[in-house]
């Protein structure tokens, strides 16, 4: 006997199917403004000078670009660090105890000229700083 496809099992595949394309990796690119607002949960990141982000202007190697987040603002519990342009433009998260000094050093790898933004919540409320670097001098 041939089982029959019900509409109950149409939509569950349906919905697998369209939950798929949603994990990261598998969708289409992410502009920067959509991942920082589901970051941010839809409040919008101000920019401030006590977000401190530094980084060379050019890149020595596209393989470990240095980059620091020194924050000056108190009860700092979340620095997020976005890419652009990039498919999927967060490049790293870090949660901080409140307690602790908000100051995060990584490396990122970049394969053309970008702009990264810092996003720091601190006290429930969002901050960010910008700069832009220059790889396109850089070892391949």
């Amino acid at each position: 006997m041939k089982q029959r496809w019900s509409r109950r099992r149409w939509l569950q595949l349906l919905l697998l199917g369209g939950l798929g394309r949603l994990r990261p990796g598998w969708s289409a690119a992410t502009p920067l403004p959509q991942a920082v607002y589901e970051l941010t949960f839809g409040e919008e990141a101000k920019f401030h000078y006590g977000v401190g982000l530094s980084l060379p202007r050019r890149a020595e190697s596209r393989q470990a670009v240095p980059v620091s987040v020194d924050c000056r603002l108190q009860e700092t519990d979340l620095i997020a660090l976005f890419v652009t342009p990039s498919p999927t433009p967060l490049a790293a998260r870090f949660l901080l105890s409140p307690r602790t000094r908000p100051q995060v050093r990584t490396h990122l790898r970049l394969y053309q000229d970008s702009e990264i933004v810092a996003v720091v919540r601190a006290r429930g409320r969002y901050f960010h700083q910008s700069a832009k670097i220059d790889v396109s001098q850089g070892c391949r």
